[in-house]
């Protein structure tokens, strides 16, 4: 087991009242973006927290890292890539 655990994408949530085939597809289709993302991460070895990562999938690299509400994420980064 790692110390970090990947939570995927931040993405834009369904509202409460939306269909059923929304809440599954925000729940199980996970986009696999080539490009600068947010994500959400846990650290289960330490201090057990969610937190988000901006990182570049095509390259692993971790580009800032913030808790949650300290930083805006939007749904998409600026920075396109492949999807």
């Amino acid at each position: 087991m790692g110390e970090f655990h990947f939570g995927g994408p931040v993405r834009e949530r369904p509202e409460p009242d939306a269909l059923t085939d929304e809440w599954v597809a925000y729940t199980y289709d996970q986009p696999n973006r080539r490009a600068v993302q947010w994500e959400w991460w846990f650290h289960r070895a330490a201090c057990r927290q969610w937190f988000l990562v901006r990182r570049d999938t095509r390259t692993n690299q971790v580009l800032e890292s913030a808790m949650p509400g300290e930083v805006a994420t939007g749904t998409h980064d600026s920075e396109a890539g492949d999807e």
